[in-house]
């Protein structure tokens, strides 16, 4: 068989064919010009036409001589990323911090208590000078408080403030230019509008982590350890650690504080937050007087009234709240509550349970006069009580 190539483009063997030196030359002569046309024609149609269209102020991504990435301005990110939701989480992202709860731990083992961790939780810079909102679970206990903000940066904190019953704290860190969260009206939410939750789930090894979800309802009434709280609902992921982080809209403005979660088997997608217009109430006047100065009453409830107590103590009705005691000096004992009485209204609000009790005083003013209704001896009983300022202890 003579000489033969195999062509590997169509697979077929192919006879080679023989030709002279002219042959050769022509050959190169001809590939030389075809080849500097096609050259030609790619500079004019394919590389001009593309530094035209490339403006001399464009930046360049690239890695600084630290290895870290130097980020995207606005201008230059692709449509696809410069959205909303982007925008919303540059913004609050950095006021977003850790906040670690250390407290002494006695171990009976060895005799001796240690300072340990106790939990971790998050918080928000309300302001540059280094105050930051957070869950009063998320500090309660503490013998030490510890922030980490978000570049890795940790610093002692102090306890401004803290109000069990709107869970909420406020702390402070010594330290100013901090970036500072924009608060928004909370009142203006719609449901099914989307929301952004901040936080730090499962510990500072996640901070800062972003979820995105909807506003599933405006205004939650849930119990929590004998207290009444008005929470926003969202099914943007909330997590173990994300407690005191932001719910952002999508101006990237804060309109919670992130508290709870329903932790049931089957159930997802229902977290709650403290509305921002309650936080900033709330942190304002902690900031200001160290805690919330509210009414009081002074009795100590010994249970809610119900159809089986009503019998057994003959009451006209079966629902109101059975005082166990009164605090000496207190408004309920220059009014004349006594032990055992049952107080059906306070203010024209009908009090079925202490619940209801304890949020009527709290919606009242200090020094306000109001009407107390109770039951004694079976018989209605109305009197006037003025609830003064609740003590600090």
């Amino acid at each position: 068989m003579g000489g033969c190539s195999m062509d590997f483009f169509n697979g077929f063997n192919q006879e080679q064919r023989r030709s002279g030196w002219a042959g050769y030359l022509f050959t190169a002569f001809f590939g030389t010009i075809i080849g500097g046309i096609v050259v030609a024609l790619i500079i004019v149609r394919v590389i001009l036409p593309g530094q035209a269209q490339i403006p001399n102020n464009t930046s360049v991504i690239s890695e600084n001589p630290q290895g870290e990435e130097v980020p995207y301005t606005e201008r230059d990110l692709p449509e696809y990323q410069n959205t909303a939701i982007v925008r919303a989480a540059a913004k609050v992202k950095p006021t977003v911090v850790g906040i670690t709860n250390k407290a002494m731990v006695y171990d009976m083992w060895r005799g001796i208590s240690s300072l340990q961790d106790q939990s971790t939780g998050s918080g928000v810079i309300i302001s540059e000078d280094g105050y930051i909102v957070t869950n009063n679970h998320v500090i309660d206990g503490a013998t030490e408080i510890y922030v980490t903000l978000g570049d890795g940066e940790e610093y002692q904190a102090k306890l401004i403030g803290a109000d069990p019953a709107t869970d909420l704290a406020v702390i402070k860190i010594n330290k100013t230019g901090l970036p500072a969260a924009e608060f928004g009206n909370s009142d203006n939410i719609v449901v099914g509008e989307q929301a952004l939750a901040i936080g730090n789930p499962l510990g500072l090894e996640f901070s800062q982590t972003l979820t995105v979800g909807y506003i599933s309802a405006k205004r939650r009434t849930i119990n929590i350890k004998d207290y009444t709280f008005n929470f926003i609902q969202t099914d943007a992921a909330i997590n173990d650690g994300n407690s005191g982080g932001a719910l952002v809209n999508l101006q990237g403005e804060v309109i919670g504080i992130n508290t709870a979660k329903i932790k049931i088997t089957g159930v997802e997608g229902m977290g709650f937050a403290i509305p921002s217009n309650t936080v900033k109430s709330i942190a304002q006047e902690l900031i200001k007087n160290g805690r919330i100065l509210r009414p009081w009453l002074g009795v100590y409830a010994g249970g809610d009234v119900d159809e089986v107590l009503a019998k057994q103590l003959g009451l006209p009705v079966n629902y109101g709240v059975l005082v166990q005691d009164v605090v000496a000096d207190s408004p309920a004992a220059k009014a004349g509550v006594r032990r055992g009485d049952v107080i059906i209204s306070l203010a024209g609000q009908k009090t079925a349970t202490f619940t209801q009790l304890r949020n009527t005083i709290y919606e009242q003013k200090i020094n306000t006069s109001v009407e107390l209704v109770l039951i004694r001896n079976g018989k209605e009983i109305k009197t006037t009580v003025t609830l003064t300022e609740l003590p600090e202890s």
